[in-house]
């Protein structure tokens, strides 16, 4: 008897109907940025992201769903660089005429034409600009800044909170830029070999040089291989980094062609400061 009280009681729990967040909305455009937010704001906040797990920001189409939460967000977070944030800005206007768009990228010196090799992107405004300012420290704390500022003008009650918790995140990004900086000094060979190019402003901070598989945004020609593979046997490069995102069998290809390997990243998940240690981590073992 008891048994069957016990499962009637979780019945009726579960068709309990859930409690709505109570907390007021803000969006952002990729998973990166609600940690930036989340550092900052803690659970004062409720955060929206609109390019989900496994989706890439480059080519994403939002969702239906999704603008129904623009429609009730306050502040929406943009990278600025992104293609797809051009894309829906004008549907906004009509559905949350008060929403407030940041553009984090402000401030930031932006990595443009063949030194990001993505010519072949149709940006609106921001055409052949490299959006991946996030994956470098110096970059994020221009973000972090960015996005403190609009917090603070949004949500001004939490001022103080969002102050003291960005003092501590600063400190954390300097952290991390001082421990790559010691991990990447005895490195000899300063090539990284990627399948898109995420890592430029990365390469910029730390004095590396970036060398993308992925040509004006499109596959690679067996040509373009072909250089690529020249290339990395003369520089000596065995290891090809590629996003989770990315379909592998190019960069398996190539290689082979190296007798190297294939080391797989991911940019655009949502533990920044993990995420970053693991890339320099991998960076460094290369040989």
């Amino acid at each position: 008897m008891k048994k069957y009280l016990y499962i009637i009681v979780l019945f009726l729990a579960a068709c309990q109907p859930k409690q709505k967040d109570a907390r007021e909305l803000v969006t952002v455009s990729i998973l990166p940025q609600k940690y930036f937010v989340d550092q900052i704001a803690g659970d004062l906040l409720q955060v929206n992201v609109l390019v989900p797990p496994g989706s890439s920001p480059h080519n994403y189409s939002i969702l239906p769903s999704q603008m129904k939460d623009m429609a009730k967000s306050k502040v929406w977070l943009q990278i600025g660089l992104l293609t797809f944030e051009d894309a829906i800005g004008d549907k906004l206007a009509d559905i949350n005429k008060d929403l407030t768009i940041v553009n984090c990228s402000e401030g930031i010196d932006a990595i443009a034409g063949s030194e990001c090799e993505e010519e072949g992107h149709e940006h609106a405004h921001h055409e052949a600009y490299d959006p991946h300012i996030w994956l470098a420290p110096a970059e994020a704390k221009i973000m972090v800044q960015n996005t403190l500022n609009a917090l603070k003008a949004g949500f001004p009650q939490h001022s103080v909170v969002f102050d003291a918790n960005y003092e501590l995140f600063i400190l954390k990004i300097d952290s991390i830029s001082a421990l790559i900086d010691q991990k990447l000094a005895s490195l000899t060979n300063r090539n990284i070999l990627i399948f898109h190019p995420a890592l430029g402003y990365y390469a910029r901070q730390f004095r590396l040089t970036q060398t993308a598989l992925e040509l004006d945004g499109k596959e690679p020609s067996p040509k373009h291989i072909k250089g690529i593979v020249d290339l990395a046997r003369a520089q000596n490069i065995r290891v090809i980094f590629i996003q989770k995102e990315f379909d592998v069998e190019n960069a398996q290809q190539l290689a082979r062609e190296l007798e190297g390997e294939v080391v797989i990243i991911d940019p655009l998940d949502y533990d920044w400061e993990k995420q970053l240690q693991d890339i320099t981590d991998k960076i460094a073992a290369q040989k």
